[in-house]
C-alpha cells in the first residue's frame, strides 16, 4: 500500500514538471531591455521578440511625439503580430486604434520584477498585444496617453506618444 502512495506522489510530480517544462507562453519580462534600475527601458518595444529601439533609450520617458517601426511581412507567423510595450508610469497606458485591418486578440499586463524593490514612481509593467492581421493590413497605430483616455474613441484622445509599425 505504501509503494502505492509514493507511486502515485512520483507520477503526479512527473505530470506537473511536464506541464510546467512544456509549456510555449514567452515571459517577455525576461528578454526585455531594462535601465540601470532594473524598470523596463524607454524607448524599446518588442515585436514578435525581436527588440527594437525607438529614440533615446537613456532617457526615461518618450522623447519624440511621433516613433515609426518598419518590419517585413516575412516576419509574421499566421498573420499575427505580438507587440509588447512599456507602460512607463501607472498614469499611462498603450491603445491601440480600430480598424478592419487588424484586430487586437489578446491584451495583457505582465509585471517586471525588480528583486528587492517595491516599484514606486516609474512602471514595472508590459503591456503586451496579440494582434491578427488580415493580407491588406499595411500599419498599426498605437497611442501612449493617460488611463483618463481609455474609454474614448482612438481618433480623439489626445497622445504623449504616437507609434506606428508599418508592415512592408
Amino acid at each position: 500500500m505504501e509503494i502505492h502512495k509514493i507511486l502515485l506522489k512520483l507520477s503526479i510530480i512527473t505530470i506537473i514538471l511536464s506541464i510546467t517544462a512544456c509549456s510555449t507562453s514567452v515571459k517577455y519580462s525576461s528578454i526585455f531591455p531594462r535601465n540601470e534600475k532594473g524598470y523596463p527601458k524607454a524607448n524599446c518595444l518588442i515585436i514578435n521578440k525581436t527588440v527594437y529601439t525607438i529614440g533615446d533609450t537613456s532617457l526615461n520617458y518618450f522623447d519624440q511625439k511621433k516613433y515609426e517601426v518598419n518590419i517585413s511581412r516575412e516576419s509574421l507567423k499566421n498573420n499575427t503580430l505580438t507587440v509588447v510595450l512599456p507602460t512607463m508610469y501607472v498614469i499611462n497606458t498603450w491603445i491601440i486604434s480600430d480598424s478592419n485591418d487588424y484586430k487586437a486578440i489578446n491584451t495583457d499586463i505582465e509585471e517586471c520584477y525588480i528583486k528587492g524593490v517595491v516599484p514606486e514612481g516609474p512602471s514595472s509593467d508590459l503591456k503586451i498585444f496579440k494582434i491578427e492581421i488580415s493580407d491588406n493590413c499595411q500599419s498599426i497605430s498605437f497611442k501612449w496617453t493617460n488611463v483618463n483616455y481609455m474609454n474614448e474613441d482612438f481618433e480623439n484622445i489626445e497622445e504623449d506618444s504616437l507609434l506606428l509599425i508599418n508592415i512592408d
